[in-house]
């Protein structure tokens, strides 16, 4: 017996009343101090670029995850610590539970790099959200993808060829999970006219000034509920999520694979209307990943050029040295 109902599409709605007041403790402090950093650092350029290069590696570490985290791949024990240090040129089949072919492997990662990056100029250009830009982020972020999973006349997981690449989906991509629970998601016919209201209320909510991590959860959720691609839209809901952030100056959080579960699960209370339960999540998240981010320019401010890598390696002025064999 199935105790859960259905989960039915439901047209784009706004942000929630009283929205305004779910900032996290402590954020905004911290946020000013992280923004008086960056000051500080453009007039001590050796410093600047040490900085820079941590701030690369968090690029770098929401590539990686965004990927694992809709299962395109499986990254090995301990090679995450490696590709963030070292970039993604070595990486290999060998790097992952599935073996997944070198090149596709490298290509989703640089395509998710890339797209970041794509999302990073767009803010810095200072255009709007727009359709025009989600596509293109998602035509970069799928670009090394062939196929993805539909589902054939007898109900059988199939892969079918990717063909809706930066483009609205053109079939239902209704999903049934594992305990039968169907995610109704917008039909093709409407996306459309949804993502043009979709784009229309972000740009009121971008002008009444939110919490950060409550216009990201917004822009996270809304997106992903409509579901407006073929495949992609957890990639793409999680690079607007990280431009609320870029757009304020701040590092936006990486939710990690091994985070999934509770992230899964904040997601699912915003679908039954609890927006604030994904807002805190994304919150609390981002909070970690900025009071790093202020430790080390302070740290770096203050002369001290120097830190570990995850990997065992080490950080020393512009050069980094690998852990010993």
């Amino acid at each position: 017996m199935n105790l859960h109902p259905p989960e039915k599409w439901r047209k784009l709605s706004g942000m929630p009343e009283g929205a305004s007041s779910w900032s996290i403790t402590g954020y905004r402090e911290l946020a000013q101090r992280w923004l008086d950093c960056k000051a500080s650092l453009g007039k001590h350029p050796e410093a600047n670029d040490f900085v820079a290069v941590w701030l690369r590696e968090r690029v770098r570490a929401f590539a990686i995850e965004t990927g694992q985290i809709e299962g395109l791949y499986t990254l090995r024990r301990g090679v995450t610590e490696q590709l963030l240090a070292e970039g993604f040129a070595g990486v290999a089949a060998s790097h992952t539970l599935e073996s997944v072919n070198d090149e596709t492997l490298r290509g989703l990662l640089q395509d998710q790099e890339a797209a970041y990056d794509m999302m990073f100029d767009d803010v810095a250009s200072g255009r709007p959200l727009s359709a025009y830009m989600a596509k293109s982020w998602h035509q970069l972020l799928t670009r090394h993808q062939a196929t993805v999973t539909g589902i054939n006349l007898q109900g059988q997981r199939v892969q079918v060829r990717f063909e809706t690449k930066g483009r609205w989906k053109i079939r239902p991509n209704n999903p049934r999970r594992l305990d039968g629970v169907v995610h109704e998601y917008c039909p093709p016919e409407l996306v459309a006219d949804e993502m043009e209201r979709f784009f229309s209320l972000a740009g009121e909510i971008r002008q009444q000034d939110y919490p950060v991590n409550v216009e990201a959860a917004w822009l996270h959720h809304r997106f992903v509920r409509t579901h407006p691609f073929q495949d992609g839209n957890g990639r793409v809901s999680r690079l607007l999520m990280a431009w609320a952030f870029v757009k304020r100056g701040l590092p936006p959080p990486v939710i990690t694979a091994q985070e999934k579960p509770e992230y899964i699960d904040a997601l699912e209370a915003a679908d039954a209307g609890d927006l604030r339960a994904f807002s805190d999540h994304i919150g609390y998240l981002a909070l970690a990943t900025l009071n790093s981010s202020a430790r080390l320019a302070e740290r770096v401010l203050a002369g001290r050029l120097e830190r570990p890598h995850g990997n065992g390696g080490r950080q020393i002025g512009p050069n980094y040295y690998p852990p010993a064999e």
